[in-house]
């Protein structure tokens, strides 16, 4: 299977993976027609299709997909603005609008392949679907995309308009208001700015193996830097765990720096004696490294998804920390702690807004009802982590959102009912290798209103996350 007709299945097979939802606020838009409505991830499609590869074919499909998804509102209002048609592409079969998405993507965001080729691919599948008949129109407006479609792009960067800049952004227009809720107009336009960064791969390291990692990335060709931020080691570019060389003996893992940095925290937080409760444990990556780093401490893990348990529980074996961990599988709301937990970790099922960048099929899934459905079960969440904190102990709730409505209005309501806990003003950046966050050269760190402190995707490793510190007195 050549790249091209690849990226098209993953687009066909994540849109009819299951039913579209309604649009949000009832407007028309994006969000109803998107290519990652469907129950399955494009991730998930690429994997099985893979098979079917060379490596250069797989990684131009990965690259088309995810150019697409990552601002395909965009795409979608610039190769709208060259159809005669004025209903826009609601005309269109499903099929001609993924070869639209596509072209327009490929031609405005691949530097490095050619747009003869992508174009001439693309007709040449609706030819052998035998659907000839669209392929003057489909090539008539690539064509002028591909004249005019980056001086568009320009223009919706430079936009002062909200609406323009959350397009070039790659932010769901309708989500809109939930950022500027949360954010000032100068502190919003930085963060757009950033959402288009390519991601790139970090590596966090076993405890005192950072120097012996880098030797031996060295060695297998890969080009690799220590962080400033953190004991992460920065990739150029993407990389598969397996394709890591001690992953298997879990010297190395792959996880984003954000990431990182929230459960150094946890670890930093983590006194000595007693459990710390990992509330939803999921695949196990952040207890695992808590458990790595404080040698002495028991983890307890609760976690719903069957396939996130399964997960947990051979990331714990992989790192060597399985004795040390009892995962078990069931709700937080109704699971009993096996011992009073002095750590209660809630990393909150959330919108994961600040990893957009990195999981762009996310953001299109989601509408208002989702959002506030999440934002009432993170408030649960945080209650029942009070419920079982020991007295003097601590709670640190996590999620990877950048939104007011998930973050400092979660905390701010159960602080408000719960006058026995305190926030503690703890920042992530607090005993990091490097120190403050100037010395990295990025200002990653920036405290919640009033609540807790962001952690904002600054460099191609950092996902956005948000962290705040609960103390039960």
């Amino acid at each position: 299977m050549r790249g091209i007709e690849g990226a098209l299945q993953v687009l066909e097979q994540t849109r009819q993976g299951g039913k579209d939802p309604a649009p949000a606020g009832g407007k028309s838009g994006g969000a109803r027609r998107s290519a990652g409505n469907g129950v399955l991830f494009a991730s998930e499609v690429l994997r099985k299709l893979s098979e079917d590869m060379t490596p250069g074919d797989r990684t131009l499909a990965s690259s088309l997909v995810y150019a697409v998804l990552r601002r395909q509102e965009m795409w979608r209002a610039i190769y709208e603005k060259f159809l005669k048609d004025p209903r826009g592409d609601e005309s269109l079969p499903p099929f001609i609008r993924d070869c639209l998405l596509l072209g327009t993507a490929g031609l405005l965001e691949l530097r490095h392949f050619a747009g003869g080729v992508l174009v001439n691919g693309l007709l040449d599948h609706l030819k052998a679907r035998s659907q000839k008949r669209w392929v003057p129109l489909v090539n008539a407006v690539l064509h002028n995309v591909g004249e005019k479609g980056a001086e568009q792009m320009e223009a919706l960067r430079r936009s002062p308009a909200p609406e323009e800049r959350a397009l070039w952004a790659g932010v769901p227009v309708w989500s809109l208001p939930a950022w500027t809720r949360t954010w000032q107009r100068p502190d919003l336009n930085r963060l757009f700015d950033l959402m288009p960064l390519p991601p790139r791969s970090s590596l966090r390291p076993a405890p005192g193996k950072r120097d012996e990692l880098l030797k031996v990335l060295g060695e297998h060709g890969m080009k690799a830097e220590p962080s400033p931020l953190s004991e992460a080691v920065h990739l150029e570019g993407t990389v598969l765990p397996a394709e890591v060389p001690g992953f298997d003996r879990g010297d190395v893992t792959v996880q984003t720096e954000g990431s990182i940095l929230a459960a150094s925290l946890a670890a930093r937080l983590f006194k000595g004696g007693g459990c710390i409760l990992d509330l939803c444990s999921g695949r196990g990556v952040k207890g695992g490294q808590v458990l790595q780093m404080c040698p002495d401490a028991r983890l307890e893990g609760w976690e719903l998804s069957e396939g996130r348990h399964k997960s947990a529980l051979r990331e714990m074996r992989r790192l060597g920390v399985a004795g040390r961990a009892k995962l078990r599988r069931g709700s937080a709301l109704e699971l009993e702690p096996l011992e009073p937990p002095s750590l209660v970790m809630l990393d909150a099922p959330c919108s994961g807004s600040g990893t957009w960048t990195r999981k762009p099929d996310s953001k299109w899934r989601l509408d208002w009802d989702r959002l506030d459905r999440l934002s009432a079960a993170q408030r649960n969440l945080l209650e029942r982590a009070v419920a079982l904190c020991a007295p003097r102990g601590i709670i640190l709730y996590i999620t990877c959102s950048l939104l007011r409505q998930e973050n400092e209005n979660v905390v701010a309501e159960v602080l408000a009912a719960h006058p026995e806990c305190a926030e503690l003003p703890v920042s992530p950046e607090d005993g990091t290798a490097a120190g403050p966050s100037e010395a990295a050269g990025t200002r990653p760190f920036h405290r919640g209103r009033p609540w807790g402190t962001y952690i904002w995707p600054e460099t191609p490793w950092l996902d956005g996350f948000y962290c705040a510190v609960i103390m039960k007195k």
